[in-house]
């Protein structure tokens, strides 16, 4: 089977007379069966994501449902590619790693995920 995977998003900027948008929807290939979708408490000490079954990570999503803190989330320990602000949400993006590795800012955070397989 192909396609089994659909992705979309859009960004739209709007200040004073200017505006700008771009928006887009596609389908990819998923090779493995797996998905792993939860919410996890992540605290202020680096933690891994829990990924039950998956063996390589495709394609992420990200919520950081905590009102107040911010939540860092990277594929390296130690090393942090996204930052989520209090209600902020990042997605779908294709991940490049075989884990998921977050840590809280001052306090722990409410991660809402939804991992897909590659």
């Amino acid at each position: 089977m192909a396609n089994e995977l659909t992705l979309s998003g859009s960004l739209s900027y709007s200040k004073n007379k200017a505006k700008a948008s771009l928006s887009g929807t596609q389908t990819a290939d998923v090779t493995g069966d797996h998905y792993m979708q939860g919410v996890q408490d992540v605290g202020t000490v680096e933690e891994s994501i829990g990924k039950g079954d998956i063996g390589t990570i495709g394609f992420v999503a990200f919520r950081n449902a905590d009102s107040t803190n911010f939540v860092q989330i990277g594929a390296a320990s130690g090393s942090y590619s996204l930052k989520l602000k209090p209600g902020e949400y990042a997605g779908p993006l294709r991940w490049n790693g075989t884990a998921v590795y977050a840590k809280a800012d001052t306090a722990a955070v409410e991660l809402e995920y939804l991992l897909i397989e590659q």
